[in-house]
């Protein structure tokens, strides 16, 4: 008989984590894959051809989901912060209540612990059974966050492992041609995050003031890039304008739905950012990366600049140029990411085996 195994995500970011996830045991002869979605995530997943099902937010006390789906294997995201969303959450407690095994998939190197707690202090109340902490430093980091080790797998970054392959397949002059970019034009990208909507002023700085920094250090590059800035999907392109229009001279071209994040990154010269995934995706395929974080009074939430990999300006005024940007000696660091497919899926027959 097939097993069943059941998906769910919410966020872009969560889905792009769970599709090569997906993907791989949809070819298993012995596992169906059962996707369920909504929001932000349900158009990442018809974005990707992945077949899926539309579901309301899960709630505490409405277990139906598993309860119709009856999978042998629960496998989520952990991308959600709780202020925002639960379904996750509610979701490894079902299972757990079920007696079906939970793993959860990271698709980032930061904020552990909010990812597993509930909005009431309610620190690591909600895990599931399991946690893909992706790596070493992962794992690291997450037990000095307080998680317990046994609930700890690395199996690497599904997303992060499809995304060279993914890049071959990018058509850089069609994608200058759409952006009316000029001939040989070097492009410095800005990757925008939700900061002021997500965090307030907690790390000291929001998306308006890393863009303020970003442009300022081009404006001083005369003219030699031209800002492409692509917000995130959550992003209301209204809040941009009032940093934009102090930098017309520039030209800069504003992105949002209109290009995937890998197709961003590719046309790329050098890419900026705070702390978003695409950071690391930039990395992963040889860009500079510079993480621009002015007024940080929190830990780095940027794993590759925490690793001494990539630049980090703190300074709100920095006078940095690009041309010293460009010369960043990167420490090295272990930044193990590769998929473990066949560990994954021998560790998966085995757990429901009973180990």
């Amino acid at each position: 008989m097939r097993k069943r195994a059941l998906f769910f995500s919410c966020e872009p970011g969560g889905a792009e984590v769970l599709i090569p996830v997906i993907e791989l045991l949809a070819r298993q002869p012995d596992w169906e894959a059962v996707v369920c979605t909504y929001g932000l995530a349900a158009r990442r997943f018809t974005d990707r051809g992945v077949a899926h099902t539309i579901i309301p937010p899960v709630g505490a006390d409405d277990s139906s989901l598993l309860d119709t789906c009856h999978p042998h294997l629960l496998i989520t995201s952990a991308a959600s912060l709780p202020q925002w969303d639960m379904s996750e959450k509610h979701l490894w407690r079902h299972a757990s209540s079920a007696g079906v095994p939970s793993m959860a998939f990271l698709d980032q190197w930061q904020n552990y612990a909010v990812r597993f707690s509930g909005t009431q202090g309610q620190h690591l109340a909600f895990q599931p059974d399991y946690i893909n902490c992706i790596n070493a430093t992962g794992r690291a980091e997450m037990l000095r966050a307080g998680f317990e080790e046994a609930r700890l797998v690395e199996f690497g970054h599904p997303y992060l492992s499809s995304l060279r392959e993914r890049a071959r397949k990018v058509d850089r002059a069609q994608i200058a041609g759409r952006l009316s970019l000029g001939h040989g034009e070097q492009v410095a990208l800005f990757v925008s995050e939700a900061i002021r909507e997500h965090y307030g002023n907690v790390r000291g700085y929001d998306q308006y003031d890393a863009l303020r920094l970003f442009l300022s250090i081009l404006s001083r590059s005369a003219g030699k890039f031209r800002p492409l800035i692509k917000l995130h999907p959550k992003d209301a392109p209204a809040g941009y304008e009032e940093v934009l229009k102090d930098y017309a001279a520039l030209a800069p071209v504003v992105v949002q739905d209109g290009m995937s994040p890998v197709e961003c990154v590719s046309i790329a010269d050098i890419v900026f950012g705070m702390s978003s995934v695409m950071l690391i995706e930039a990395y992963v395929l040889g860009k500079k990366v510079v993480a621009l974080q002015p007024g940080l009074r929190v830990e780095d939430p940027m794993v590759l600049s925490r690793m001494g990999c990539i630049p980090c300006i703190v300074k709100s005024d920095a006078a940095v140029s690009m041309d010293e940007l460009a010369g960043f000696k990167a420490r090295d660091a272990d930044f193990d990411y590769a998929f473990r497919e066949r560990e994954f899926l021998d560790w998966i027959a085995g757990e429901l085996q009973g180990g």
